[in-house]
């Protein structure tokens, strides 16, 4: 039998409860498009993800002094937040759907939001790649700067996604009804988001469990100093339960749920409303002769 710690238990978990995770994304990438900017994509990826990760840190357990699979499950842990936040720029583009996105500085800044979560990706990745295939301390540190850089980037993406959803909502009145319901669970995720984030910032920065000897052999090594609760591999797993698998799962299932609950497209059941109401508001609004003022055409006029 397979003897497993505390981490394991985690990763074991995780697979079992991103399993279904994995269904219902792919039933709404097939719902809503396999499109980057409708967000649902990415939910299928980071299940993918937490699945092959909770596998390889199995593995990891049963060979602790491996440190390729060590590199594998920092990868992994610090990869997946990318998905989640990659997933909540596009949620914000599908609230902003034909009403703040015909803006210029939102077009555009949605685009540039998902170009530097991509960066930021590629970063942390080759950064962990370069600390992975080091032979040398000095290259272990190089490894290290690529991936303090790419985990500063998720931070900076998640401000700028949090100053463009309160964006999104000091303009709500512009937003199509089920848009704005899409919206709240953009904001009920986002505290989440932040500690998830936090977490992978602080994983980065935490002292590696391994380095070189005198002959330039690798050797395992004992972390000290207070980051060391945050390392991926090796800190608490208290710590790593609440802010990286609970917080990253409640986040999740929000989105889940936003996504088979909310019927966004009715908003498109009566025809495309360039003001960005749902039919019924925009009945209200304009009155059934399509004027503002209950349909009088004469009553705009100037």
């Amino acid at each position: 039998m397979v003897h497993l710690d505390a981490r394991g238990d985690i990763s074991v978990a995780e697979i079992i409860i991103y399993i279904p995770i994995l269904i219902l994304s792919g039933i709404l990438v097939l719902r809503h498009g396999f499109a980057r900017r409708a967000g649902w994509i990415f939910l299928l990826i980071l299940s993918i993800i937490r699945i092959a990760g909770g596998i390889t840190h199995i593995l990891l357990e049963q060979k602790p002094t491996n440190t390729t699979l060590q590199i594998v499950v920092g990868i992994f842990e610090s990869s997946g937040v990318s998905p989640l936040l990659l997933a909540t720029v596009g949620f914000l583009n599908t609230v902003c759907q034909e009403s703040l996105d015909q803006e210029p500085l939102i077009e555009k800044g949605l685009k540039l939001l998902g170009a530097l979560g991509s960066v930021a990706l590629i970063l942390t990745i080759i950064g962990g790649v370069k600390q992975g295939d080091a032979k040398t301390a000095s290259a272990i540190s190089s490894g290290a700067k690529f991936k303090h850089i790419g985990v500063i980037l998720f931070g900076v993406l998640y401000g700028l996604i949090f100053l463009a959803h309160v964006f999104c909502w000091s303009n709500s009145g512009r937003l199509m009804k089920y848009r704005r319901m899409m919206l709240k669970g953009i904001s009920a995720a986002l505290p989440f988001l932040a500690i998830r984030v936090a977490y992978t910032i602080l994983s980065a920065y935490s002292p590696l469990t391994f380095g070189f000897n005198s002959e330039g052999d690798k050797i395992a090594e004992t972390c000290s100093g207070w980051l060391c609760k945050f390392n991926s591999t090796s800190g608490s797993w208290q710590v790593y339960l609440f802010m990286s698998v609970a917080t990253e799962y409640v986040a999740v299932i929000i989105y889940t749920v936003v996504g088979t609950r909310v019927p966004l497209q009715q908003d498109y059941a009566g025809g495309r409303n360039p003001g960005g109401w749902s039919s019924d508001e925009e009945l209200m609004k304009y009155g059934p002769g399509g004027n503002v003022n209950g349909g009088n055409p004469y009553i705009n006029r100037v």
